[in-house]
């Protein structure tokens, strides 16, 4: 037998790795992504729609609905119109994607099951769900539609949405196992309504999101109440009526994009099943023997083009990846077969490496180590020029101290008038620390010059050598960089060249911590004689924003809020009546209550105090929040935004905690303190309405454990205003 060419067992592996990749499933981490952005790319041509099934229409519970009829869980009666008015318009089935299994009221139950025995073409969502039991632990429940709306016809049918591991919607069960029966998918008992039943006993399938175009036609299920709908928009259609309104959490992440309805995934899973019922080409994957085949004819390929000139090269694996890329989205788009070029590319660009001839990697190979120390010089350059903190001085300093060989490396800071402050950053790649000649350094620093020493200054009998470089930035000393070893061996020209280069860039790092440290502390300078502008307008609140601050620093450090973030809620709170600067004294000092027009320009604060500290440099978006939101209500009452819950900046939450409480206990002119007791109980009845009630618990945790400092500052202040 002759001998194949040595480029056919080459690819005949190339294809085998691919293979067994492909079937471990090892590239899916990738090939998902991709699979996703090919079906996205392919959505302004769409397969055809079946011809002789219907489509579907979407009638959605969505937050105009909910305003509508406010008063949730609605009475079955409401469903019970609605299905009326959806057959009454040409409906063919009307399939509803809410939880139906529990009796309600019994009139509402009771007009739902005569509207279902009127009309029974309706299918109705089982479901299986998770629930704690109380001595059991989590089981599996299976939620039924109640046993009513089944005795007066109603088809049952499971809307059990499967996830990959990334959490993504791709797939779906025409039938799953429910409480031991085996259940149709809600879309599955829609078609079977129709006349098409669907094999019950298939595998999970793709859905077939090219499908989402065109879009689903959707109408408010406030208007299908109201009679608002063109029936033409209904007849002769099949009706999914489900939850859009983020309220149910009803929402899924698809290859088409997140945050999905589920009665939006059901409606594109009945367009794939009907088109599959039709004999339409469906979505699915391309078999591993396939991908392998496809490997190994690019294998071959690649082999074939790594010949000749380097240009021809270059230009022979662009024309193959184009080419890769265009036949996987022509599968996709012609025939719905989704063969994903992750492999195919990687199986490429392995062949275009392994391929390049010996004297270019000989040649690559020297030159790296030629470079090796520019190339270690730039990247410690990079990393301390970019630093925001002393991480990216640490960084400077490893990359330094591994191009000489360092024992340890330290650098000395320097205080603005150009002494050393005795604050240092070390590195320690042998676990010691460097013995810093002080004496030494503070000279090396005063006439700005380097110094190379045969040995190491504080460790006598130690056989080494050290470099004390001063870090110069303009004509600043910001300190001095000290590098020891053990190496007998002197520098060479290019190792002298990159500890000087390097410390240049060093210094010019340290030189900007340092601004940035004098910035903030000048930002934390104006913030406080701010808020002791605003505490002197009302002797009332004579150290008000500082208690706000103290204990709202508090509470944010025990949620392990970042430093950063706890800053910025301590400087949100110090803020926080900045706008009372806009208000007129005679409201402001008011004794009597507000009229209507007062208490509108007082509650004006809030927006007048987000003007205000917007152009101040520094103040980020969790400051500017504090100082906006911190009147808002947990139940969406409050101003000047109405937010609501968890849209309410965290720190927002905290300093309006702490401000209530505040104002309650001290004396205003308007009142005088309430007692601790009579404080505690309003926080405790306005949790869940006024306050977050996490934070609420938070609070008086904090209160309790950190209190009687604060409560002597409040008795001392009322003390002071009387």
């Amino acid at each position: 037998m002759a001998r194949l060419p040595r480029a056919v067992w080459i690819s005949a592996a190339s294809a085998v790795v691919a293979g067994v990749l492909s079937f471990c499933g090892a590239a899916q981490l990738i090939d998902r992504p991709v699979a996703d952005a090919a079906l996205r790319s392919t959505s302004a041509w769409p397969p055809a729609a079946p011809a002789r099934i219907p489509d579907v229409t979407i009638v959605a519970i969505d937050p105009r609905s909910l305003r509508a009829f406010p008063e949730w869980p609605w009475s079955r009666a409401r469903y019970a119109e609605a299905a009326q008015r959806l057959f009454a318009a040409g409906a063919r089935v009307v399939a509803f994607d809410v939880d139906l299994s529990t009796p309600r009221d019994a009139e509402g139950d009771a007009a739902f099951a005569a509207a279902i025995h009127e009309n029974p073409r309706v299918v109705l969502a089982a479901l299986r769900q998770r629930q704690d039991v109380a001595g059991v632990g989590e089981l599996e429940v299976v939620s039924w539609p109640a046993p009513a709306f089944l005795g007066a016809g109603a088809r049952p049918g499971h809307v059990v949405v499967p996830l990959d591991a990334d959490g993504v919607v791709r797939s779906a069960n025409a039938s799953s196992e429910l409480g031991g029966e085996r259940v149709a998918s809600l879309p599955a008992a829609v078609l079977e309504l129709l006349g098409t039943p669907i094999d019950s006993a298939q595998s999970r399938h793709r859905i077939d999101f090219r499908r989402a175009q065109p879009s689903v036609p959707t109408l408010s299920f406030a208007d299908v109440i109201e009679d608002r709908i063109d029936p033409a928009e209904v007849s002769g259609r099949v009706v999914f009526v489900g939850a859009t309104a983020a309220e149910f959490q009803d929402l899924w992440t698809t290859p088409v994009g997140a945050a999905r309805p589920g009665v939006w995934v059901q409606a594109i899973e009945y367009r794939t099943l009907a088109a599959r019922a039709e004999g339409g080409a469906g979505l699915r994957a391309a078999p591993h023997a396939a991908l392998a085949a496809v490997c190994f004819l690019v294998a071959l390929a690649a082999q074939w083009a790594s010949t000749g000139s380097p240009r021809r090269r270059g230009l022979g694996f662009g024309l193959l990846a184009l080419g890769i890329g265009a036949s996987c989205w022509a599968l996709l788009q012609r025939f719905g077969v989704l063969l994903t070029p992750t492999l195919p590319l990687a199986t490429l660009v392995a062949h275009h490496a392994l391929g390049l001839e010996s004297v270019r990697r000989r040649l690559g190979a020297l030159l790296v180590r030629r470079e090796l120390s520019l190339s270690a010089l730039h990247q410690a350059g990079a990393q301390a020029a970019g630093a925001r903190d002393e991480q990216g001085i640490e960084a400077g300093l490893v990359l330094l101290g591994r191009i000489v060989d360092a024992h340890a490396v330290a650098l000395l800071r320097a205080s603005p008038s150009g002494v050393l402050d005795g604050t240092r950053v070390d590195w320690r790649p042998r676990g010691e620390i460097a013995a810093v000649d002080p004496a030494l350094a503070a000279d090396v620093l005063a006439h700005g010059s380097l110094r190379a020493c045969a040995e190491i200054p504080g460790r006598p009998g130690v056989r080494g050598r050290a470099i004390y470089v001063p870090l110069v930035a303009g004509r600043t000393p910001v300190g001095v960089l000290v590098v020891e070893s053990r190496s007998t061996a002197p520098l060479g020209e290019v190792e002298l060249r990159t500890v000087a280069t390097v410390a240049a860039q060093l210094a010019l790092t340290a030189r900007s911590l340092r601004l940035a440290e004098e910035l903030r502390a000048t930002l934390g300078a104006s913030v406080e004689a701010i808020a002791s502008a605003v505490e002197a307008r009302d002797g009332y609140t004579e150290l008000h924003c500082r208690r706000l601050a103290l204990f709202c620093v508090s509470m944010a450090r025990r949620l392990d809020l970042p430093p950063e973030e706890v800053e910025a809620i301590r400087l949100g709170a110090l803020l926080h009546d900045v706008g009372k600067i806009g208000v007129r004294d005679h409201i402001l000092l008011k004794a009597g209550r507000f009229s209507p027009a007062e208490r509108a320009e007082m509650e004006r604060h809030a927006e007048i105090g987000h003007r205000i500290v917007r152009p101040i440099s520094g103040l980020g978006d969790v400051t500017m929040r504090c100082v906006r939101n911190h009147h808002e209500r947990w139940d969406g009452t409050g101003y000047p935004d109405r937010l609501a819950g968890d849209a309410i900046p965290l720190g927002a939450r905290i300093v309006a905690i702490v401000d209530v409480w505040d104002a309650l206990s001290s004396a205003r002119p308007y009142k005088p303190a309430y007692s601790q007791a009579e404080v505690l109980r309003i926080l405790e009845k306005d949790r869940g309405t006024h306050f977050d009630p996490k934070l609420v618990d938070l609070f008086l945790q904090v209160l309790e454990e950190e209190g009687e400092e604060m409560l002597a500052l409040i008795a001392q202040s009322s003390e002071a205003a009387a």
